[in-house]
C-alpha cells in the first residue's frame, strides 16, 4: 500500500538544514525507511517500545491498514506495534510519500525564501506551481511500476492533483462506497490497484478510517 505524509518539519532553517544534511550523508537515497531517517534526525523514539501515536496521518493509516486486513476491535497497542515494526519500513508492505516533499509545519508557514535565491521558493504558491507536475508524473509512476494493492490519498482539497495522478494510470470514476453511504470518502479501482482519496485525518472518529479499510478489501474481493 502507499501513502502520503509524515511527521511534519520545517519550523526553522536549522532543522531544515539539519534533514537535508542528513538526508544527503545518508547517500541521498530516493526513498528511506522511515524508522532509520526518523533515527537520525531525532525522532527514533516514534519506532521504539512505548511510542507515542501522536503523528494522525501514520495512527489512521494504520487503521485502514489493519482493517483492511480484517482485523476488528483494534487498539491503541495494535497501532503501535505496527507503527515500530511495519510502517514505511524497507522491504514491508507500506510507503508513504509526500505530494509537496519540502518539510513545513503548515500551510502558513514559509521560511525557504528567507535562506535562498531560488525564484520558485519565493512562497508556496510559486513553488507548489513549479513541481506538481513533476510529482504528479512521478508518483503515478511508481504506482504504475509496484502496482500497490490500495493507494490513499490523504487531503479533499487536494482532490484535482489526485485525479490527474489516477488518469495516468487509468481511466476511471471515483464514487461513494455504495450509492446510500453517508462516509465521505471516494473509492475506486483499476485491476491492480485500489485507490481512496480521503479527508485529512484531523478530528474525525476512528470507524471512518475502518470503514475505508473495509471497503478496501470489498473492492480488492472483486471480481
Amino acid at each position: 500500500m502507499v501513502y502520503w505524509y509524515g511527521r511534519r518539519g520545517g519550523e526553522d532553517f536549522q532543522d531544515i538544514n539539519n534533514r537535508i544534511n542528513i538526508w544527503s550523508n545518508r547517500g541521498k537515497h530516493e526513498i528511506e525507511d522511515i524508522a532509520e531517517s526518523h533515527e537520525a534526525i531525532g525522532y527514533g523514539a516514534s519506532f521504539q517500545p512505548g511510542a507515542k501515536l501522536d503523528v494522525p496521518v501514520w495512527r489512521t493509516s494504520i487503521r485502514i491498514i489493519l482493517s483492511a486486513k480484517g482485523k476488528d476491535n483494534i487498539d491503541l497497542e495494535d497501532i503501535r506495534k505496527y507503527q515500530i515494526e511495519e510502517l514505511g519500513r524497507k522491504d514491508k508492505e507500506t510507503c508513504l510519500l509526500e505530494l509537496f516533499p519540502l518539510p513545513s509545519p503548515s500551510r502558513n508557514h514559509w521560511i525557504f525564501n528567507q535562506h535562498t535565491r531560488l525564484c520558485f521558493l519565493s512562497n508556496r504558491d510559486t513553488y507548489e506551481n513549479f513541481c506538481v507536475e513533476k510529482r504528479i508524473n512521478y508518483i503515478s509512476n511508481k504506482i504504475r511500476e509496484y502496482q500497490p494493492k490500495a493507494v490513499i490519498f490523504y487531503g479533499r482539497r487536494f482532490d484535482n492533483f489526485w485525479r490527474k495522478i489516477t488518469k495516468k494510470i487509468t481511466n476511471f470514476e471515483f464514487r461513494k462506497p455504495s450509492e446510500d453511504s453517508l462516509e465521505d470518502f471516494f473509492i475506486s479501482r483499476n485491476s491492480q490497484t485500489v485507490f481512496v482519496i480521503s479527508k485529512f485525518p484531523r478530528a474525525l472518529r476512528n470507524e471512518y478510517f475502518h470503514n475505508i479499510g473495509r471497503a478496501i478489501a470489498a473492492k480488492i474481493a472483486e471480481k
